[in-house]
């Protein structure tokens, strides 16, 4: 990465459980102050989408991502099941990365990076963070003049 100066950007997906479908059928007592005395107070909720609490929602927003990111002819990582790759037609590659709901996504062409985040803000709410600083509790730091890269324990869980 640091040889072939590749820029470095994070996003995170707001909400990420909330996107996973459901498998199966779930259902819930109505939530407190959402109850109705008398007839229908046996009533419950089916749940249509995951929800964050559930046992299955990690797996189910992953399920959705990688549904999603494959469409945009990214390639799943055999060594990696969460590192994506997709080689443009100038040879160069874009890396996408993700853990959990955050993502850090590396690459030379400028133009289908904005690509793919356009791509991630139409179909799920992101938050661009900028370059990558920090993630995993790793503060990430790139040299670019000297063609470095490291990763080094973060102070900035410490500081919240």
């Amino acid at each position: 990465m640091a040889t072939e100066d590749l820029e470095l950007e994070q996003l995170s997906v707001k909400t990420s459980f909330l996107y996973g479908d459901m498998e199966e059928d779930i259902y819930m007592s109505q939530l407190a102050g959402f109850s109705v005395t008398g007839e229908k107070s046996h009533l419950v909720c089916r749940l249509k989408k995951s929800l964050y609490g559930l046992k299955q929602a990690s797996r189910m927003w992953y399920q959705k991502f990688d549904s999603y990111i494959r469409q945009l002819v990214y390639h799943r990582s055999d060594s990696d099941p969460c590192m994506y790759t997709r080689q443009l037609a100038d040879e160069s590659r874009i890396y996408l990365i993700l853990y959990v709901d955050d993502m850090l996504i590396a690459g030379s062409n400028q133009a289908e990076i904005g690509k793919l985040k356009r791509s991630l803000h139409d179909k799920f709410a992101m938050k661009e963070l900028g370059q990558g600083r920090h993630i995993l509790g790793m503060r990430i730091e790139q040299n670019r003049k000297s063609k470095t890269f490291w990763l080094s324990q973060s102070d900035y869980l410490w500081r919240r």
